[in-house]
Parts: C-alpha cells; structure tokens; sequence
C-alpha cells in the first residue's frame, strides 16, 4: 500500500497486479452491462433513437449512458469510442 502511494505521487498511474490481467476488457473500463449494450449499438453504427427502441429506453437515457461509457473509456466521442471498443475486444 505504501509502495501504491508512493507510486501516485510520483506522478505515475497505479493498478493492482489482477486489475492488469483481467480477462475480461468491458470490466477493465468498469462498464456496466447496459452501457455495454449501449456500446454495441454505438460500434454497429445506430443512432441513439434506434438503440433506445432497441433497448426499450428513453432516448436522453441512452444519451446519458453514452455520455457515461465516453467518459469511461477516456473517448473523444462516440466514434472514438467505438474504436475504443473495437481495439480492445470489448464488443
């Protein structure tokens, strides 16, 4: 724990050593399960309209969870984000 904290103020990023070889990439993001629904529908190039009728969802709750699942993956919008998901196997 020390060595953790350390680490951070050094300036450096720190992660647990099982947080690194998490098999799973959606929850290396922490996305959660409808975000990741959300993500599929991004990266299969619907809009928010079509995937809340997918979904059954409001359209400005799929805005929000796009906003939530950009920010997440550190993305620029949502094409990035798609990208994102496409290189890292997360859809």
């Amino acid at each position: 724990m020390v060595f953790a904290v350390k680490f951070m103020i050094a300036g450096e990023k720190f992660a647990p050593f099982e947080f690194l070889f998490n098999e799973n990439p959606e929850n290396l993001f922490g996305l959660s399960g409808r975000e990741r629904e959300v993500l599929i529908g991004i990266c299969s190039g619907k809009t928010n309209k079509e995937i809340a009728r997918d979904l059954e969802l409001q359209e400005v709750t799929v805005k929000m969870h796009v906003r939530s699942l950009t920010a997440k993956l550190e993305a620029k919008n949502r094409t990035h984000a798609a990208m994102i998901a496409r290189d890292s196997l997360i859809v």
